[in-house]
Order: structure tokens, then sequence, then C-alpha cells
């Protein structure tokens, strides 16, 4: 009997062929006009050519010997001192610094560095960089005296930038304060009683470098294939859940009930036949564009689970305004859905731009909207981001599908669905 609840929704919106093309048609028009004229206004590239003066007045080597001594000539065992020994060998921040800037293929096109070691920059000379970076005299040594020690200090690195408001400032700024923000590992290690060498063994990266070097980029194609595929799937629900009402008013829904078929059976089955149309939506949308535009995710399993948590989402969503549509006897529920809410959740889940670009709360407000959070899921699957990575978005799905469930139960458990 379930199979032939599901079958009869199936049914029902294949005999009705202009709605499955608009559920799949449309979408796949949009992405072409939005990528392919947005993809031609970004098809010239934004240079950055950032240039960094560093006014080193630290001596890393001088204080990792003078940290050394102070250890030897302490009252220490031989065991810490050589354990105190080897955490100072192991790390040198300074160092570290200047190997991630000068040895990167990829941040060497973007940025240039200058080491001043002696002497400072006159306002004049200063112009010539995006920012000036001061290293200043004492860091070694309170580094590894806070360190080793845990007591002290630590006098932090001092940026000037020229221009707030530019992309070089932007690129340079991250960077040193990611930098800045690795260091913290020392002290952490220390605490922990880890021995650091081997935290540093996997060499220390800089969050920005990593961003810029190893982040497939999203292109306007990629990008709204995503973001039409994400909004149409609810449409999907509002498109069944306006079928479903209108079975109410030819009465098979109440025919269904006097057939000894419990209203949650009846519900079952919408919910079943929505994920199944949804699925096929989405893979057919996402399958076109990777055969025509290339677009296509790295990992397939990431994809899959994002993709069965969406359509879950989206058949809660087709319950729950069904069963409000039967509760308040109106066809028009749907239609506000339609109309109104969908355009608002993609909106807001970044459908049309990419809203977390604004940043603060509606960042964070994009990313764990009911779209925003299957869109950032995607798109980080598409940059080949892990499965931890996704884990956040996709628990944000699951849970608006659980709250849209326990409100469907909600309204069917009462006698006016069945009315």
């Amino acid at each position: 009997m379930f199979w032939q609840l599901i079958k009869k929704e199936l049914l029902i919106i294949w005999r009705r062929p202009r709605e499955l093309v608009v559920l799949l048609l449309m979408p796949f028009i949009l992405i072409t006009i939005l990528g392919s004229a947005l993809g031609a206004l970004n098809d010239n590239e934004v240079t950055i050519d950032a240039k960094l003066a560093v006014l080193l007045q630290d001596n890393p080597k001088t204080a990792q010997e003078k940290a050394i001594n102070d250890i030897q000539n302490s009252s220490l065992s031989e065991k810490e001192k050589a354990e105190k020994t080897a955490i100072i060998y192991s790390f040198n921040p300074v160092d570290i610094f200047f190997k991630e800037l000068t040895e990167n293929k990829e941040l060497k096109k973007v940025l240039k560095v200058t080491v001043i070691k002696e002497g400072a920059l006159k306002a004049k000379e200063q112009k010539k960089y995006s920012g000036v970076l001061e290293i200043p005299s004492s860091f070694s040594e309170q580094f590894y005296q806070k360190l080793v020690q845990g007591n002290g200090e630590v006098e932090k690195w001092k940026l000037t930038v020229s221009d707030n408001t530019s992309l070089e400032a932007t690129v340079i700024q991250d960077i040193i304060t990611n930098f800045q923000k690795e260091l913290t590992y020392a002290k952490t290690a220390q605490q922990l009683k880890v021995d650091y060498t081997q935290l540093s063994a996997a060499q220390t990266k800089v969050g920005t470098i990593e961003n810029i070097t190893k982040k497939k980029k999203i292109d306007a194609i990629s990008y709204y294939t995503v973001g039409m595929c994400v909004m149409f799937v609810f449409y999907v629900a509002t498109t069944i859940a306006g079928f479903a009402y209108q079975q109410k008013e030819e009465y098979m829904y109440q025919r269904t009930l006097l057939a000894n078929v419990s209203r949650f059976s009846y519900f079952a089955g919408i919910f079943a036949a929505t994920f199944l149309l949804s699925f096929v939506q989405l893979n057919v949308l996402f399958g076109l564009t990777a055969l025509i535009y290339g677009v296509t995710f790295p990992n397939i399993i990431n994809y899959l689970c994002i993709t069965l948590a969406l359509n879950a989402m989206t058949a809660s969503f087709a319950v729950f305004i069904t069963s409000i549509s039967y509760k308040l006897n109106s066809r028009n529920v749907a239609n506000i859905f339609s109309s109104l809410f969908i355009p608002i959740l993609s909106f807001i889940g970044g459908s049309f731009f990419d809203v977390s670009a604004i940043g603060g709360f509606m960042e964070t407000l994009a990313q764990y909207s009911p779209g925003g959070a299957a869109m950032t899921a995607y798109l980080k699957v598409f940059q080949d981001y892990s499965f931890s990575d996704i884990w956040n978005q996709i628990q944000a799905i699951l849970l608006f599908t659980g709250v849209l469930i326990v409100l469907t139960l909600a309204f069917i458990r009462k006698r006016g669905v069945a009315s």
C-alpha cells in the first residue's frame, strides 16, 4: 500500500509535463544566463601586486642561543634540559615566516617581500609599499621565554598598511594575522606537555597561503549551478504540496482515509515521492552542467551525503506545507511559500549573489539557513574540502528537517487536518 501511495504522487506530477519542464528546464536556463553574463564580467581577473617591507629588528639566532644557554645553566635535570632544548631547536617563528613568504611559488606571484635589517623607513619610502611589518628586537627572546618557562608577555608584530581598503593590504593583513595565531600552538603544546617537534614537523602553514594556493576557484557557472539547483529543489516541495491539496479538493484524500489508510502513511507517501523527485531533479541538473559546462564535484560520496540530506529537507518542506494547507483548508498556502518564502530563503542563502561576502551576521545566516547550509556545503565539496569541513552544514540541514517533521506530525495529529 505504501508503494501505491508513492506511485500515486509520482503519476500525478508525471501527467503534468509543464511542471516537470519548469522544475528541470528553468533552473538550467537560469544557470546558463547568469553564469555566462556574470562570468563575462568576472573574466578580467583582479591582479594583486602587494609589496611588503619587513623591518627585522630581531635576531632570532642570538635569542635561540641565549634561551639554550639559560636552560643549560639552570638547575633542571638533564632530561628536562634535553626536552626544553629540543623545543627551542624545533621552532623558529621568524625563520618559518620568511620561509613561507619566499618559498611559496603561488604567493610570490602576488606578494613581494623586502627585508630591512637596519634603520627605519622614511615617510616617502613607506609609500612604495602596500604594508610595513615591524618585528621588534625582543620578539624571539620573549617568545622562547614564554614557550619554555610559561611566563612573561610576547611583544606583537606591528603592521602598518598604506590603504586599509585595498586588496593588497587585505592580503597582507590576513597573512600576518593567521601566522600570529599559529604561534599559539607552541604555547598550547607546552601546556599540554606535547612534544612540539612532532607538531612542527607538520610544517605550520599560514591559513591565507593555503587558501590561495590549494583551493579550487569558484567561477560564475559553478556558483550559479549550485545556487539555482538549491533554490529550485524547494519548488519541488511547493509543487507536490499544491497537488496534494488538489487531491483533497477532489476528495481523493478522504477516500484514501476511508480505505483504512492512516494519515501518517498518506503523508509518508508524499514525503517519499518528494524525496525521489528532488533526488532526480538535482542529479539531472548537476549531470547536465557537468557534461556541458564541466562543473564536477571531486568527492562523489560527500556530494551524495549533501544531496540526500537536502532531499530529506525538501521532502519535509512538502509535508509541512501540505499539513498547513490541509489545516487551513486553503490552496493559497503553497502559492505563498512558492512566491514569497522560497525567494527570501534563496536570497538569504546566497542563490542570487554571495551574501557571505557581507560578513558578520549575514555571513553566519547565509551558512546556516536552510538553503545557505546546502549551498555552503556544495561549494566546499566543489573546492575539495573534507567531510569534517561540511559536517556543520549537514547538521544544520538535518536539524531543519527534524523540526519540520515534528511540526508536521503535530499538525496531522489534529482532527482538523482530516476534514
